[in-house]
């Protein structure tokens, strides 16, 4: 995967985690319901951006994290696709739960998975991989308070942005086996 690939990623990522913020804001600020169409269309944006940030991690990182990073990667862009797919037929038909439900658990695993890979490997710095975990787990209270949402969405704002501007250490571009880590 070319730099510049992965740079727009992690930009999509940085946007994803901003128009995030912005549903969940909106939605516990205001009298709107989970299924008005503002916040719906900003939801399956926000997935869109961040199955983008699980892309641009395994492609910066993938030689890097290994397991269980990775695997992680992957399992949260499928889970980000299959969320806003189930938003999507939540927007088009009202339905949708089962979707929406299989696509939570299945991002919330990856993004868990992908913030352990993150503090392991001390790529990034660890509080990126603990805020990305402390988010993916509060996300997980959205039913009680919408609110919560905002602080997985700030930490794909702080990772997309970091990925965007960081110059990759990763096997694909370089060598994987030095001492690339935040602390050099």
């Amino acid at each position: 995967m070319a730099k510049l690939r992965c740079q727009r990623a992690g930009a999509v990522a940085a946007v994803g985690g901003v128009v995030w913020i912005g549903w969940a804001v909106a939605l516990s600020a205001t009298a709107q319901t989970a299924t008005s169409t503002p916040v719906l269309v900003g939801t399956v944006l926000s997935a869109l951006g961040v199955a983008a940030g699980h892309y641009a991690v395994e492609g910066f990182y993938g030689a890097r994290m290994k397991r269980p990073g990775t695997i992680g990667a992957w399992l949260g862009a499928l889970g980000a696709l299959v969320f806003g797919g189930g938003q999507l037929l939540r927007l088009f038909t009202g339905g949708g739960e089962a979707v929406i439900g299989i696509g939570v658990l299945v991002l919330v695993s990856g993004s868990l998975l992908v913030a352990v890979g993150l503090v392991r490997t001390r790529i990034q710095p660890p509080w990126l991989g603990v805020l990305l975990a402390l988010g993916t787990l509060v996300f997980l209270g959205f039913e009680v308070q919408p609110a919560t949402a905002t602080v997985y969405g700030l930490a794909w704002a702080a990772l997309g942005q970091d990925l965007y501007r960081f110059d990759p250490p990763d096997g694909r571009f370089g060598d994987a086996d030095g001492d690339y880590g935040w602390l050099t």
